[in-house]
């Protein structure tokens, strides 16, 4: 079975956990079953990355050298089943980083790229044509319900598929 990256949003207390209490996510924020029920429902074995999404904060750093960043480099090179990508939040904000530092290998095996709560860039800049890939890619700013329920949100959206 093909599998999907999950990558978390930024570490931090008081976001709200599913049931809208407030919870500290030291490992980085996402409500990781409807993460994984996503893959699963697309096809997807869906593999969270156990890293926050946290920016690297020393100076003169970008995205680009987070280590959440670095790590879904390593991790993409290394699985040729990894077909999916998602990044909610701080994750989704180093999506934008991993793909351009991904080689054409890596790129063109790429299926599906899921960014969600992270609109500092617009949709168009995911694309695949962007990248010389084929991919289908699904764009969400944060859904009325809250930042933190993006990820509920597109489950929602997202039908069961046939047994």
């Amino acid at each position: 079975m093909p599998k999907m990256l999950i990558l978390r949003g930024n570490s931090g207390p008081n976001y709200p956990d599913e049931s809208g209490k407030p919870h500290n996510y030291d490992k980085g924020a996402l409500h990781e079953q409807s993460a994984v029920e996503y893959a699963r429902r697309k096809g997807f074995q869906g593999i969270v990355l156990d890293i926050s999404g946290d920016p690297d904060r020393s100076p003169g750093k970008t995205r680009a050298t987070s280590p959440q960043t670095l790590l879904a480099l390593t991790t993409l090179a290394g699985d040729d089943s990894i077909t999916g990508l998602y990044g909610f939040s701080g994750g989704g904000y180093n999506v934008w980083w991993i793909l351009r530092a991904l080689d054409h290998k890596v790129l063109s095996r790429l299926k599906l790229v899921v960014v969600l709560g992270a609109p500092d860039r617009p949709p168009s800049e995911y694309e695949a044509r962007n990248f010389g890939a084929d991919w289908e890619l699904v764009y969400r700013k944060d859904p009325p319900q809250g930042h933190m329920f993006g990820p509920e949100r597109l489950l929602l959206e997202t039908p069961a598929s046939p047994r």
